[in-house]
């Protein structure tokens, strides 16, 4: 096993954990999840994981909104990323691991000034501004975790609302996870026991993002950005701490 089973327990719960505080402060599930992860599976394991994990995670946020899901930007994000996600995921099978935890660790705190910038500027994308940005998330999905603020910022800039942007980032995640676990799996990045750590921790944050949506509807809980900011870099200080120490 990749973890035994008294890791892999609690893991799970640190995934249902994870899911309540990303859930309740709109973002950040992924990024807590990676830091915890790194020093119990190893860098290169962590992608392959968190992408079979996202599949489940990102499946149940999809079947909540669907009904507000918009087709044409869903089909402009997936043109654009795919061939870049396949060229991302590429170098990441070729890195070293102490490459591959930089590169984890620069991109989980670049994401905190990145998130503010993108929302500072809140520029209107047309389907060209889209493609572009589109191919950059493919690419940083590839290589890195944490990269959902890129996709969520882009729709907002296009002008959708908030459930089309849950819903076409949801099922553009779903594609670009499965394309991704099929790329490391052919890359000997993905086996079994990494497949189904992946399983476990996704099907664990599901009860998470229910209990958040609870306490956000009925107490309008909601965690700080600044907190949630914290906590991002921390975590990204720890992912580069141990790929070098």
């Amino acid at each position: 096993m990749l973890l035994d089973a008294p890791t892999l327990a609690a893991v799970a719960l640190l995934a249902l954990g994870a899911a309540i505080v990303g859930g309740m402060g709109g973002f950040g599930t992924g990024v807590i999840l990676a830091a915890a992860l790194v020093p119990v599976i190893g860098v290169k394991a962590l992608v392959p994981v968190m992408a079979v994990a996202g599949v489940i995670i990102n499946a149940g946020r999809f079947w909540f909104y669907r009904a507000s899901l918009e087709r044409r930007p869903l089909g402009v994000v997936l043109a654009a990323a795919l061939p870049f996600l396949v060229l991302g995921t590429w170098l990441y099978s070729v890195l070293d691991a102490r490459a591959v935890g930089t590169i984890l660790g620069v991109a989980v705190i670049a994401s905190v000034p990145l998130r503010r910038a993108l929302k500072r500027k809140a520029a209107h994308l047309g389907t060209t501004g889209l493609a572009l940005g589109a191919g950059v998330f493919g690419f940083a999905s590839g290589v890195a975790t944490g990269t959902g603020v890129i996709l969520v910022s882009l729709l907002l800039s296009t002008g959708l609302s908030g459930p089309a942007v849950l819903a076409t980032d949801a099922i553009a995640s779903i594609v670009l996870d499965l394309c991704k676990a099929a790329l490391f799996q052919r890359f000997d990045l993905l086996d079994a026991q990494a497949f189904f750590t992946g399983v476990v921790i996704g099907v664990a944050s599901i009860p998470g993002s229910a209990i958040a949506a609870w306490l956000v509807t009925r107490l309008g809980a909601r965690l700080h950005v600044l907190f949630m900011e914290t906590l991002i870099v921390v975590g990204g200080a720890s992912m580069l701490w141990h790929s070098w120490r």
